[in-house]
């Protein structure tokens, strides 16, 4: 699971490598719920939320300053959400 807390020495391929795990998590849990495993999928959601929230800093998640050129921080919290309210509704 992706946590970097505290280090603001994120390389971009460090932050590329760890936001493809937390979509690749992200997407483990829409499976999930698709095939029925709810409390597996709200368990893996659980961790990953947790993750982002302590790493949010570090994943420059949690500025207005671009970290990663390519990255759209607002897409990624609204697919985030988005799996939440999945999860949520099943």
């Amino acid at each position: 699971m992706v946590v970097v807390q505290g280090n603001r020495n994120v390389t971009v391929s460090q932050l590329h490598s760890n936001f493809a795990e937390i979509q690749s998590e992200l997407k483990r849990v829409l499976d999930g719920i698709n095939s029925g495993r709810i409390l597996e999928s709200f368990d893996i959601l659980s961790k990953v939320t947790d993750a982002v929230v302590v790493s949010c800093e570090a994943l420059g998640l949690a500025s207005e300053l671009p970290v990663v050129e390519t990255f759209h921080r607002d897409n990624f919290w609204r697919a985030l959400n988005q799996c939440w309210l999945v999860a949520l509704q099943n």
